[in-house]
């Protein structure tokens, strides 16, 4: 049977994976030549949408107001 997992542990999940990807994309833009610095306020942004987002679908109660912004 396959165990169902705490709210907790699959927001640590969904944590993990992002950290992950978000790290890859400031590493990989940084240390471009090709000059793409200027990416970085929008990269900001985008990663504290984001993270917004994921907070509030992890509290039930906040979802549908956040959504309804975006």
């Amino acid at each position: 049977m396959i165990r169902k997992r705490s709210r907790i542990e699959r927001q640590l999940i969904i944590f993990g994976s992002a950290f992950g990807t978000t790290a890859e994309l400031v590493r990989g833009t940084w240390r471009s030549g090709s000059g793409r610095k200027w990416m970085i306020p929008l990269i900001i942004f985008l990663c504290l949408n984001g993270l917004l987002l994921t907070l509030a679908a992890g509290v039930e109660v906040l979802a549908p107001f956040v959504y309804s912004i975006f």
